[in-house]
């Protein structure tokens, strides 16, 4: 005993002021005072898709020789839910699914002011919507922050109207980053557990300078309400949404026109790169904003500057720009770093609800007579796979079922791009990188093969 209670003081002074100050939340009074006047309640009214009225079976509920027929008013179901001004002449933002179907639209202030409001555009795809008020003068309104700067950990305020009762605060860190949850198209959520129920659904997510980094969409709620689990769409979706619905009424998205995948171990290795992470391009779409810019066997590292980890980021990142925006884009070629500049375009008609960066229709089987070797049409994950190996091909060790990743130093991800690489090459060898078994079924792994054309 003795020996604990000298030990509890020592313990203590570790634990000075300064450290216990630093384990305390921050204090949030300031910030919700500040940004309660540009959050708003908002109640929606749709008709009632159901059945509106059910026969009681009763013949004699009325008189037999009415010749009238009362019919009751359609009825309605009313969504409450939450929003934000960003714009001081009048838009509000807040998710699609608060005001979907819509008839009648109300907004509330923190005042008690009430407004009607019109839909100015929605986004179904991102599920956000953008209202318009006329108040007849300029409103408070709150600033979008930067959501690609905030770090698991980081302290947030949410607002809004959960369960109908306004102007309620709750506050949380950034659980995690980059969720998804098939909730929407491109779903990248921010997870907190900032307590979020029924009702904050639209309502913003600040960071502690009073900036909103997140659109409250989701929750996690086997029990119905909330278990700390909630998630925001990020402001670096949100805000390009917003603007464009507000000052257009729709969002067109950006189309690089590229097809991509994942970095295999095996490509990181042809390629030398320090990693698997990237976007690798497998095909450019001819006459798209990536033609003369990029090419198969690229590896995109980051556009706009943000990071690209895999595919899927890639997809959600251009799904950030409008179509007409210009957009840097990092990426690596023959292992060295490069940059381009595209201006990315709207997406052909046939790829309008999608920023899906595909080419169709997809290449055809090839034949290299002269090389002995038949190519499949459908690209392998990391290369071209090889459908048959006859005459110098077989001679020089290739066998059906191995798949060409480079000839001649030249990454191709299509048969015809192989064919490309051997034209003109006369009676030269072509040089081939080849993946998979050798005739004596060893693998050892990626391998130089010469095939010099013959019989």
């Amino acid at each position: 005993m003795k020996i604990l209670a000298r030990a509890l003081p020592a313990l203590f002074l570790l634990a000075g002021p300064a450290a216990r100050a630093a384990d305390l939340p921050p204090p949030m009074a300031d910030l919700a005072a500040k940004v309660a006047p540009a959050v708003v309640s908002i109640a929606s009214m749709a008709p009632d898709t159901g059945e509106s009225a059910q026969d009681d079976g009763d013949d004699d509920a009325g008189p037999s020789n009415t010749a009238a027929t009362v019919i009751p008013p359609p009825k309605t179901v009313e969504s409450l839910g939450s929003g934000f001004v960003f714009d001081p002449s009048g838009y509000i933002l807040t998710n699609n699914h608060v005001v979907n179907g819509a008839s009648n639209v109300t907004v509330t202030f923190s005042d008690g002011t009430v407004y009607p409001a019109i839909i100015a555009g929605v986004d179904a795809d991102a599920d956000l919507a953008v209202l318009k008020i006329n108040a007849g003068h300029k409103l408070p309104f709150v600033p979008f922050g930067d959501s690609t700067k905030m770090r698991v950990g980081d302290w947030v305020l949410a607002v809004g109207n959960p369960f109908g009762m306004p102007g309620t605060n709750t506050a949380g860190i950034v659980s995690a980053l980059h969720r998804q949850i098939s909730d929407t198209k491109f779903d990248d959520f921010i997870q907190t557990d900032a307590a979020i129920n029924k009702g904050n659904s639209g309502g913003p997510l600040f960071n502690l300078q009073g900036q909103v980094i997140g659109v409250n969409s989701a929750i996690y709620a086997p029990a119905g309400t909330s278990d700390g689990i909630g998630f925001s769409i990020p402001s670096a979706m949100a805000e390009p949404v917003a603007e464009a619905l507000a000052h257009e009424g729709k969002m067109t998205r950006g189309w690089l026109g590229v097809a991509t995948e994942d970095v295999s171990p095996e490509i990181q290795a042809v390629l030398k790169l320090p990693g698997t992470k990237g976007a690798l391009v497998g095909a450019v779409s001819t006459g798209s904003p990536a033609d003369g810019k990029l090419q198969p066997g690229d590896v995109i590292t980051a556009l706009g500057g943000q990071p690209i980890t895999n595919p899927q980021e890639l997809f959600i990142r251009t799904a950030e720009f409008q179509a007409g925006q210009g957009v840097t884009v990092a990426f690596v070629r023959d292992g060295a770093a490069q940059q381009a500049q595209i201006i990315i375009a709207a997406p052909p008609p046939a790829q309008d609800d999608s920023i899906a960066q595909k080419q169709s229709p997809p290449p055809g089987p090839v034949t290299l007579p002269a090389y002995g070797l038949g190519l499949a049409g459908k690209p392998a994950a990391d290369g071209v796979s090889i459908t048959s190996a006859t005459g110098p091909a077989a001679k020089a060790g290739i066998v059906a079922g191995n798949v060409i990743q480079q000839v001649n130093g030249a990454i191709v991800a299509t048969a015809p791009d192989v064919r490309k690489q051997v034209e003109g090459l006369g009676d030269n060898p072509a040089v081939f990188l080849i993946s998979g078994i050798t005739p004596d079924g060893d693998n050892p792994g990626p391998r130089w093969v010469q095939v010099k054309p013959g019989k």
